[in-house]
């Protein structure tokens, strides 16, 4: 998946209003026009305004890096509708020119809300410019009327005042609104900032010593020969790992939090990384003396080879990671078997499925729901306590969301759990080949 940028999710949030615009402002045509309330104006550019707002709906959903110039060019279309319609409406002396005033004139504020929404720094010029063109607009009719004899009434004064009075109220409103709400994105960012550097320093304080540590484990290792030396020795090398885990758990679910937390995306061996974290995993398995499987496509299936595809290598790595680590803590006894499959799509995004299943002590219905929350860890009678810092299946979920994909959770008590994530994948920056693989054997104790 490219990388996350809000202005593409902001234009894929407003597709589907431009088209319930659309179909709206057509409906609304035709329901005036039926009892002849329609002017002229309206009459000829509604539908053209309609169809317009049909074409934004497709171009924010195509291409939505331009969210800029497609909402401005439709604003600033529907700013020069309405001003037509106010226009001919007050020339009218009429009912219906007075209608034409008052329905249009309600609808000017919804302007000056969609520029702030949908545009970055242009909205308060955008919304400028159109208050000034009402002003012009006001004062040439103003002008007009008077040359002509009429009188100030007769330009639906009440109308009008509400409309010159209301109109600036509301784009200062949304400029404070715009301004506090840049404010507190920037205090957050701040916030995050601090706790990030926090987390890297206390990491980092925590690091060294451990990986001393691990260093000096393994040279015991080597002078102890008794059984019993080295049960210690196993002992407190699974402590050392288990606490360096927590902390990489704990730094990654902080760094999700933050609005600056960006994807990292390049061309991958997709069945590489897979059997890479199954080859990580193995001695824990074994350990515990579980079969670990590593299920990929080869020549002898139906389903099409993972070959080089374009994502985070990093952050799927951690997911395959964290959901392992997971099935085997609550597994007891019994197998393991990793899954990655490719699912091509036209058009783009193809899809990358990968699963783990296990034969552990399954899920609770009424448990499910709590599974992702942050510490959450789910006991089993039969067994020991299992430990960890309750943040795996947290991060799990969030990278998942993070990349665009979705996780779902197939599990019965005493009967295993399978966990499948669905990843949305980019084409890769240079020519895609696929790379036939044959089947890994599986780790066994």
């Amino acid at each position: 998946m490219p990388e996350v940028d809000t202005r593409t999710l902001a234009a894929r949030r407003l597709a589907p209003l431009a088209l319930m615009l659309a179909v709206g402002s057509m409906l609304l045509l035709l329901q005036d026009g039926a009892a002849g309330l329609n002017t002229p104006w309206e009459s000829r550019f509604g539908p053209i305004l309609s169809t317009l707002y049909g074409l934004a709906s497709i171009l924010l959903w195509w291409r939505p890096h331009r969210i800029d110039v497609i909402v401005g060019g439709t604003l600033g279309c529907t700013g020069f509708y309405f001003l037509g319609c106010l226009y001919e409406g007050a020339r009218l002396d009429s009912a219906q020119g007075l209608y034409a005033v008052g329905a249009n004139a309600q609808f000017m504020p919804l302007l000056y809300v969609a520029a702030f929404i949908a545009l970055r720094r242009s909205a308060l010029w955008v919304s400028a410019a159109m208050y000034a063109a009402l002003l012009g607009l006001y004062g040439w009719l103003y002008r007009d009327v008077v040359q002509a004899g009429g009188t100030y009434q007769q330009l639906s004064g009440h109308v009008w005042t509400v409309l010159l009075l209301v109109n600036p109220v509301c784009i200062l409103a949304l400029q404070y609104i715009t301004a506090l709400r840049g404010r507190l994105q920037r205090a957050e960012r701040e916030a995050h900032e601090g706790k990030e550097r926090f987390l890297a320093m206390l990491s980092h304080e925590i690091r060294s010593p451990l990986q001393s540590m691990l260093g000096s484990i393994d040279l015991l290792a080597m002078r102890l020969h008794d059984d019993a030396g080295q049960r210690a020795v196993d002992r407190l090398r699974r402590a050392a790992t288990q606490l360096e885990a927590h902390l990489r758990d704990i730094t990654e679910y902080t760094r999700l939090e933050s609005p600056d937390w960006q994807l990292h995306e390049e061309d991958t061996d997709v069945a590489q990384l897979v059997q890479d974290v199954c080859d990580q995993m193995a001695p824990l398995a074994e350990h515990k003396r579980l079969a670990l499987y590593c299920r990929l496509p080869d020549a002898t299936t139906e389903a099409p080879p993972l070959g080089m595809q374009r994502l985070d290598p990093v952050r799927v790595r951690q997911i395959l990671l964290n959901l392992l680590s997971n099935a085997i803590k609550y597994t007891p006894d019994g197998e393991i078997t990793v899954r990655a499959t490719l699912h091509p799509a036209l058009p783009r995004p193809a899809l990358l499925q990968l699963e783990v299943e296990d034969t552990g002590i399954g899920i609770d219905p009424s448990q499910r729901h709590r599974i992702f929350e942050p510490h959450v860890r789910l006991e089993d009678p039969r067994s020991d306590r299992v430990g960890g810092s309750g943040l795996g299946l947290a991060v799990v979920q969030r990278l998942v969301e993070r990349l665009g994909g979705h996780i779902d959770v197939d599990s019965q008590p005493a009967q295993g759990t399978r966990f499948t994530v669905t990843l949305p994948l980019s084409p890769p920056a240079a020519s895609q080949r696929q790379f036939p693989l044959s089947s890994p054997a599986p780790h066994r104790p």
